[in-house]
């Protein structure tokens, strides 16, 4: 079977009922996803606009039985109706979804039986009903292909993306909305190379002309041209070996500053590597050393900005974080016992992650929605705080001056999985003044520091010995 971000992974994705959970306080709102299902998990989720989200659960206390329900909102999360794709949970396996409006949506899928071949299906009427859209030569061959992904760059202008045959990608574009496809000529693709396939739900697109699909062999091809013409990367040419494991997932921010990771290492044990791209993905930078507040289940882009969300799901990730320097540094929002499997951005101030719903809690709704302040404005709507920090490394007794004094100061010490550890709000704090956070009760390890006050702010790490 292909292998997708979250199978690479291994995360834990077992169950929805964990211990209190702690909502972060930039993901505050709940939303009640309305699976049938108890502790159905969002692997799927696309969010088209502020109002629309469509998404895809499986079943939380057995992630690997196939499921076809799908979920959507069309009033920003206020409510959610759900249904089912497929007539059974025995002919198609769910490969990717693609979200179009309200109304309209896109899933990818194989054959489950012989994890082969696949087909594409439209819905037009929000689910009541789904066709099959498959063209009449499309993923035929019984023994090559294999349906990765459909993306749509607008209503009309899509493309669906298989394996290699007769080695070349099967790669099909429609400019009508689905109603007809054309095959693109091998000679518009980049070859592969020996044993090169794609993966399911390994993709990206931004605005009308960008695309991006990554590859079990650490590759990762584009179109600037909707699909016309395809080129590949030559960011993993040196490290790509017997190793690599595959693109676990893309994101791009805009049409040049993108973030992807990528496993080398045998399946079920791969080593976990994070790169990023500022020219489109023609070349890409490792990032050496990971931050252990990225989130290893899902990664992206914020509209508007050159930022990135991630969110984590596995033993010992369970957090939601964004970067604002391409994926080097990131920071946790906060929050503690909540598994983040999915998180989408339409804008910078309106996000929605998918976690796990509990049928029998209505507290634990399966989505969160961000309601903090509009992201990617750093310098006008957030100055840097001057501060200073020390010791660091610390024995636990961390101090705080500030040069100049400021008025109704918040501080805040999370740990990496995100849980805060000290919270302290002072009204008034002089220049000089020496404050003390004391974490000697805390696990020795990384935490962040998080200082505000009058639209000013100031993020630290200190390490606790």
């Amino acid at each position: 079977m292909k292998k997708s971000l979250l199978s690479i992974f291994g995360a834990a994705l077992v169950t929805g009922v964990v211990a209190q959970q702690t909502p972060s306080p930039f993901w505050t709102t709940t939303l009640n996803t309305n699976f049938p299902h108890t502790s159905a998990g969002v692997v799927y989720l696309d969010a088209v606009d502020p109002n629309v989200v469509w998404m895809i659960g499986n079943y939380g206390t057995a992630p690997g039985r196939n499921v076809n329900h799908f979920s959507r909102t069309i009033n920003g999360g206020t409510s959610f109706t759900s249904g089912t794709i497929y007539a059974d949970t025995n002919t198609y396996v769910v490969a990717n979804l693609d979200g179009i409006d309200g109304n309209t949506a896109w899933v990818s899928s194989y054959l489950k039986a012989s994890q082969v071949q696949g087909a594409i299906h439209q819905t037009t009427n929000g689910g009541v009903t789904w066709t099959n859209m498959t063209a009449a030569n499309m993923y035929t061959n019984t023994s090559a292909s294999f349906c990765n992904i459909v993306s749509f760059l607008t209503p009309s202008v899509g493309i669906t993306m298989g394996d290699p045959v007769g080695g070349e990608f099967e790669i099909w574009r429609t400019t009508n909305g689905g109603t007809n496809w054309s095959q693109i000529a091998g000679a518009n693709i980049p070859n592969p190379i020996s044993g090169e396939y794609g993966l399911v739900n390994v993709n990206e697109k931004n605005g009308t002309t960008n695309l991006w699909y990554g590859t079990n062999k650490n590759r990762i091809y584009r179109s600037t041209d909707a699909g016309q013409t395809w080129s590949v990367s030559a960011a993993f040419t040196s490290t790509i070996s017997a190793t690599a494991a595959g693109i676990g997932d893309i994101a791009f921010a805009d049409a040049n500053n993108g973030i992807c990771t990528a496993f080398f290492g045998p399946s079920g044990s791969a080593t976990l590597t994070l790169w990023k791209t500022t020219d489109g993905g023609a070349t890409w930078t490792n990032i050496p050393s990971i931050d252990p507040s990225f989130g290893r289940a899902d990664i992206c882009g914020i509209p508007g900005t050159t930022w990135f969300a991630s969110s984590g799901s596995g033993q010992g990730n369970y957090l939601i974080s964004y970067s604002s320097d391409g994926g080097v540094t990131w920071n946790s929002w906060g929050g503690s016992n909540i598994q983040y499997i999915t998180v989408d951005f339409v804008s910078n101030n309106v996000g929605f992650a998918g976690s796990f719903s509990d049928q029998t809690n209505p507290a634990v709704g399966g989505a969160w929605k961000y309601t903090g302040q509009p992201l990617g404005i750093t310098a006008s709507k957030f100055a840097p705080l001057a501060m200073n920090m020390y010791p660091n490394p610390s024995n636990g007794i961390v101090n705080l001056t500030l040069p100049v004094a400021k008025k109704g100061l918040e501080i805040t010490v999370t740990d990496v999985m995100g849980r805060v550890v000290y919270s302290q709000n002072m009204v008034t704090v002089n220049a000089g003044e020496e404050l003390s956070i004391n974490l000697q009760n805390e696990a020795k390890g990384i935490y962040m520091v998080s200082v505000s006050a009058n639209g000013e702010k100031s993020s630290r790490k200190v390490i606790i010995e």
